[in-house]
């Protein structure tokens, strides 16, 4: 099942400041084209924060598709986080995820 939100958020920082929680969870971001990063983290805030500021390993990556937009899901614990990261990398099979 992909994210349970509809709709984003601008994937500005801005936007992450003004919507992204600061709690454990995944998290996706994308354009009106595709889905292009899935990740997880303990606190969501920071982790798109790194993106968007270009402090990640997997901001070159994100960039180069033109990242919109982001929505998030919090979980609860880190087990959780990573299966269900897990499971929406296989479903949505975005961009900067394949290896």
């Amino acid at each position: 099942m992909p994210f349970s939100q509809t709709t984003g958020f601008s994937f500005t920082e801005s936007g992450i400041l003004a919507y992204a929680p600061r709690s454990s969870g995944v998290y996706g971001i994308y354009n009106s084209g595709r889905w292009i990063y899935v990740g997880e983290g303990q606190d969501i805030e920071s982790r798109l924060l790194s993106h968007v500021r270009r402090e990640s390993d997997q901001s070159s990556c994100i960039f180069s598709y033109g990242p919109t937009r982001f929505v998030f899901e919090q979980v609860p614990g880190e087990l959780a986080r990573k299966v269900r990261e897990r499971g929406l990398i296989a479903e949505l099979s975005p961009a900067c995820n394949r290896t």
